[in-house]
């Protein structure tokens, strides 16, 4: 009888739970809407690989993305439900999101938990494996690089232990609840084989028990790698060998020309090496020079391993208020004995002020997602958007008051040490000689196998284990050795180190804020550097640039490699209310596409070369868009952005008066080629019947290659053909075909009416040459595709390239 009480009990409160999400909590969105191409789930079985059979939601969302459509993202959804145990009810809409009501806190994190389980149990399986080292035991040798960086660069078991130690109670048991969510349903596939993904089978494995610490790697991954990711000192000290100190400079400033800021610069500075002046970066750049100066250099593909990740370059976002009033404030103050007049512009909002958030996060499209979607209700959270696999807490997404989105910070988190050594395991520091901390690791392997279904057989490299590989894994005073080189260990120092973990409480707390001042206190305690807008109903918007930012040396320059012995030590971090935020600026909107944060912020010896395009940086088509919408919010004006940017090469609209006034006096083939790319409008989307586009596609490419080439070769003499300054002019991510390198944009920047016009006729031999054809009309090119990826079995699907988000979600909200 008392069983019958407490099912009785659990459904009344699931009940309650269902009520208040699906009115109360949601009062303040008006409207939400959201697309994860390819689609929600990641199931495929082994028997229906020839016909890509799986779940019906593996790739059901594409259309929509490919047309610019959206799914409904508002709470409540209807369609088929499941109650998978006392408490717990799984509600699947069309698109199979999840929409999980739980009795407690618990029952709900463990629908989670049990859900994305039902989704994505093999992508658990492999994000459990990346983050422990272990995907060459079931993928073969060619990831043994990727297991060895993850040992090498986060945790042993025990030091997860003690970072967990740490978490808050309430935090730990949500783990807890989740990790038995994901457990429960193994359990099932392990009862009825036709539930296991069949990639399990094809690899011969079983998915093992899931733990708190599996989810707990997850968390420091992310919290490390996607925001930011390691730095690139050892490409800039080649680029600088090969480039001389001159051109080295002007290519990586420390603070690029005619950059884009988030934070407009009459909100704050907000420099990122506070009280440090021009003179001391000066006399910093030449003192590095000399002591780097006999520093040797690890081969290219040693060097290459001297990173824990490449940071995704991408990810964009927009806050706009409505029905905003500008103001100026005035108060006297006393400065320097006598007492003046002090104005600040500011926004008062007047009832019923609305606001409008876009978030497309750019991880690369493939098939499943990075990104997980599902919904969340419970006695105390009412939660929608997305998460990793893996992690319990909602990452971007809304509740029924604010909603939130991210990009990827891009900002220098982590420093370079060279290390002097004494020895195989010793090294000087402070004056005294070191001992490296050491251990060994094994790492086993797989060898491929063929006799798997050509599809499979590509994605997975099962077999037999094939043998075993020990490094010896060393840290110094700084941190992980990542390379060394003729008596030189070169160690990464984090500010991150250690603290990971911290990101998932202060993401808990947003996921129940309610104004955007909560979202300003729970940003406090996050860790990682990811850039944040949020909105709330009451009509404020605000951006964050968190994280742990170090206080470099001023004696030695940020972008290069520092000496280990102790005389480049940190002065410390920044403080957290020092780092770039704002609230409500006069503008009435914010803006936000991997763009440096504030003004006063520098470059430092971060892998983003995009941050030096300075005016041409990706941002600027935003900035255009997007003032316009603040002019005149709404919902569809808002999502029309998302259209015109995500087919357009960025930097078109921005050189549109450079074109006219290279064009004004030019002849010939420059005139005709500058004539061909002021008429195209910079859309790579719009086909004709063909599939071919407009020919100021390949026009403008072609040209930007042209324009680098002839601003780079006044720079002499300087090597441009090496490693190092390779890496140093960039090129466009995958996610971004059409955008610019950092070498183009110099040469866009500096290139007179003369160097355009040069380059314009080049660019016309050139096309005419690969088309056989001089006529402009006849250069036209097959609509570029994007590269999908697959991290299981499922066939890929067909997705032409658009410069957009991995998941996107339109928000408006409002009283």
């Amino acid at each position: 009888m008392r069983l019958h009480i407490r099912t009785l009990l659990a459904l009344l409160a699931l009940g309650v739970a269902a009520l208040v999400s699906a009115s109360v909590a949601q009062a303040g969105i008006k409207q939400a809407e959201s697309v994860l191409p390819p689609g929600q789930s990641g199931f495929v079985s082994l028997t229906g690989l020839p016909d890509g059979a799986g779940s019906p939601h593996l790739s059901d969302q594409v259309e929509l993305f490919k047309a610019f459509k959206y799914k409904p993202a508002l709470f409540g959804q209807q369609g088929a439900t499941e109650t998978p145990r006392s408490g717990v009810q799984i509600v699947r809409g069309p698109y199979g999101v999840p929409s999980i009501t739980g009795a407690t806190d618990f029952d709900a994190w463990w629908g989670v938990g049990y859900a994305v389980a039902q989704d994505r149990l093999f992508q658990l399986e492999l994000f459990r494996r990346a983050t422990s080292g272990r995907l060459a035991e079931i993928l073969g040798d060619s990831f043994l690089e990727d297991d060895l960086i993850a040992r090498r660069d986060y945790y042993t078991d025990a030091e997860l232990d003690q970072m967990l130690s740490r978490l808050p109670t309430n935090l730990v048991r949500r783990a807890e609840a989740y990790r038995d969510g994901i457990n429960a349903w193994v359990e099932q596939t392990r009862r009825d084989p036709s539930k296991l993904p069949g990639e399990f089978t094809a690899l011969g494995v079983q998915p093992p028990t899931w733990t708190v610490r599996d989810t707990a790697r997850i968390g420091v991954f992310l919290a490390r790698t996607v925001p930011s990711g390691d730095g690139v000192e050892l490409d800039n000290l080649r680029a600088l060998r090969e480039l001389g100190a001159r051109a080295f400079a002007k290519l990586l400033p420390l603070r690029a020309p005619g950059r884009i800021s988030t934070v407009p610069r009459k909100a704050g500075l907000f420099p990122s090496q506070p009280g440090r002046t021009v003179k001391q970066e000066r006399a910093a750049y030449l003192r590095s020079q000399r002591a780097l100066k006999t520093t040797p250099l690890p081969a290219p593909a040693e060097a290459a391993m001297a990173s824990s990740s490449k940071a995704v370059g991408g990810s964009y976002m927009w806050g706009v208020n409505r029905k905003a009033r500008k103001v100026q404030r005035c108060k006297r103050v006393r400065r320097n004995g006598k007492r003046v007049r002090v104005c600040v512009d500011g926004l008062v909002l007047r009832k019923g002020a609305d606001t409008y958030l876009f978030n497309g996060p750019q991880l690369g499209f493939s098939i499943p997602e990075l990104f997980v979607e599902f919904e969340l209700h419970s006695p105390v959270q009412n939660i929608r958007g997305v998460s990793a696999a893996g992690v319990p807490v909602m990452g971007i997404g809304h509740n029924g008051r604010l909603a939130w989105g991210f990009t990827s910070g891009l900002s220098d988190e982590d420093d370079l040490y060279a290390e002097r050594l004494t020895g195989p395991e010793t090294y000087t520091f402070k004056g005294r000689q070191r001992q490296m901390s050491c251990r060994d690791e094994r790492f086993d392997y797989r060898a491929p196998a063929t006799d798997l279904p050509d599809r499979l057989g590509d994605i997975l490299n099962p077999g037999s284990l094939a043998g075993s590989r020990t490094e010896r894994i060393c840290r110094t005073v700084h941190g992980p050795v990542q390379a060394r080189e003729k008596g030189v260990a070169f160690a990464r120092r984090y500010a991150i180190w250690g603290r990971e973990l911290e990101t998932l409480v202060g993401l808990s707390a947003l996921n129940d804020a309610r104004t955007v001042r909560d979202a300003d206190r729970a940003l406090l305690g996050v860790t990682w550097n990811e850039n944040v807008i949020a909105a709330d109903d009451r009509g404020n918007i605000g951006y964050w640039h968190p994280g742990l930012h170090p206080l470099r040396p001023k004696n030695f320059d940020e972008r290069l490699p520092y000496p280990g012995t102790g005389e480049a030590e940190w002065r410390g971090l920044l403080p957290r209310r020092r780092t770039p935020h704002v609230i409500n600026p006069r503008q009435g909107y914010l803006l936000q596409w991997n763009n440096v944060p504030s003004m006063g912020w520098t470059a430092g010896d971060g892998e983003a070369r995009e941050r030096q395009t300075g005016p041409f940086h990706r941002s600027g088509i935003l900035q255009q868009l997007v003032s316009r919408l603040a002019a005149k919010p709404s919902y569809d004006g808002s999502k029309a952005v998302d259209r015109r940017s995500g087919t357009t090469a960025q930097q078109r609209p921005l050189f549109g008066r450079q074109l006219r006034r290279a064009r004004k006096g030019s002849k010939g083939k420059a005139r005709v080629l500058l004539t061909t790319l002021i008429e195209w409008d910079g859309s790579y989307a719009r086909a004709d019947s063909a599939g071919k586009v407009e020919p100021g596609v390949a026009v403008w490419e072609n040209f930007k290659d042209q324009a680098e080439l002839i601003a780079l070769r006044r720079m002499t003499p300087v090597r441009l053909d090496g490693l190092g300054a390779a890496s140093l002019l960039g090129k466009p991510g995958k996610s971004h075909e059409f955008d610019i390198s950092n070498g183009e944009a110099y040469a866009l920047r500096t290139l007179d009416v003369r160097g355009l016009r040069k380059a314009a006729a080049r660019t016309h031999d050139a096309m005419a040459a690969r088309f056989r054809n001089p006529n402009p009309d006849t250069w036209r090119e097959p609509r570029r595709m994007y590269e999908v990826t697959a991290q299981g079995a499922a066939a890929i699907p067909d997705l032409p390239f658009f410069d957009r988000g991995t998941w996107e979600q339109s928000i408006h909200l409002g009283r």
